[in-house]
């Protein structure tokens, strides 16, 4: 979409208000409009903002222009939504008939237990927790079902079957639908793995008859996969999940388990984090305790300041060197975290050889397996 006139210099603070204030929206000129619909699209939300600003009763009040832009944003989310359904309702059926209960997390689970973030919330993918005991079930079963795995090398093969909290991901032979089959929350070889117990304690049947996690644990796990991965992309996106989730479940009982578990799986520091950017930013009051010691207070005060500045999206519009730099520290943390520092330099110098082999060879998959489409059409 393109408007005449030069485009208004849209900032952080703008899409933070937007967030806040969408009634604030319907005094947006034109260009503000353009400058704000390109962040939007590039952080996910355009169609959850598009949903908020139908509900709120102010979509009337919005350019005939910009009507039809978040409209189009509204029907390719409720699309995927849709497909969502679909795709967890056979995922569930064919894993149920096996004894093995498939727990529906991140994005697939806020549609499934219909959060206040699910309308307009795009997934790129369809992730799944199963018991570690039920994985080569879940995949053999998967498997005979119409879906399969790329091509991938022998070394990534392990890397995921060792080393990571999930398997190589499966891809449904007709829809393309991508699944991604975990066992836990947090890769294993890191250590920082938290303890599943705890976690499937409140899983919880929804109306749909699908299972996800309980709302705190729910909320942990999405403070998990931002404050632990390398790559911030939709970070911004995150902290609004984090955001719709915390008012809707806010209350005393909701507060006391999320801590319990931040204790549980030793993530203190991460939830503090994210509160306190929860709070500065949307102007909330929750109140979580302060980690135990000096040291661990001072990196907290270091993580919320990298944070800050690093899950602003990465769009030129609101580009600094600033935030690059806090980008850039976090890819570093979430590498260092990912696995102990000998592990590290292994699978670094594995994947450099491999690189560098297969390019000297010409054939970028010279060491991948083929992909298996035959387990696909087993029924």
């Amino acid at each position: 979409m393109r408007w005449s006139g030069m485009a208004h210099k849209f900032s952080f603070e703008d899409l933070v208000q937007a967030i806040n204030s969408p009634e604030q929206l319907t005094h947006r000129s034109l260009q503000e409009w353009e400058s704000m619909l390109f962040v939007l699209k590039t952080s996910r939300l355009e169609a959850y903002l598009a949903f908020v600003l139908r509900d709120s009763g102010t979509w009337d009040s919005i350019p005939g222009q910009v009507q039809a832009h978040l409209s189009a944003a509204m029907v390719y989310a409720q699309r995927q939504n849709d497909q969502v359904f679909h795709e967890g309702q056979e995922i569930h059926d064919v894993l149920m008939a096996q004894g093995v209960t498939p727990v529906f997390l991140k994005g697939a689970a806020y549609i499934v237990a219909a959060t206040n973030n699910a309308p307009g919330r795009l997934c790129s993918d369809i992730d799944l927790l199963v018991k570690e005991g039920a994985l080569a079930t879940s995949e053999t079963v998967l498997l005979d079902n119409f879906w399969y795995h790329k091509i991938i090398t022998d070394y990534d093969d392990k890397y995921y079957r060792e080393y990571a909290h999930e398997i190589p991901p499966l891809y449904h032979l007709t829809r393309g639908t991508v699944l991604d089959l975990h066992h836990n929350l947090f890769l294993p070889v890191s250590g920082k793995a938290p303890p599943l117990e705890e976690f499937w304690l409140g899983v919880r049947r929804q109306e749909c008859g699908l299972y996800t996690l309980e709302p705190a644990a729910m909320f942990m796990h999405s403070i998990i996969h931002l404050m632990l991965n390398e790559e911030v992309v939709y970070g911004f996106r995150d902290i609004v999940d984090l955001k719709c989730l915390a008012q809707q479940y806010d209350s005393d009982a909701f507060w006391l388990r999320v801590e319990q578990l931040a204790v549980a799986s030793h993530f203190e520091k991460e939830l503090k984090v994210v509160v306190t950017l929860l709070n500065h930013w949307f102007k909330t009051t929750y109140s979580i305790g302060q980690p135990q010691g000096m040291f661990q207070r001072i990196k907290v005060k270091l993580l919320t300041r990298t944070y800050k500045y690093a899950l602003i999206p990465a769009h030129p519009a609101l580009h600094s060197v600033r935030s690059g730099l806090a980008r850039f520290m976090v890819f570093v943390r979430g590498h260092s975290i990912k696995m102990p520092f000998t592990v590290l330099v292994k699978h670094f110098s594995i994947k450099l050889w491999l690189g560098i082999h297969n390019w000297l060879r010409g054939d970028s998959t010279a060491d991948a397996k083929p992909v298996d489409l035959g387990a696909a059409f087993k029924r």
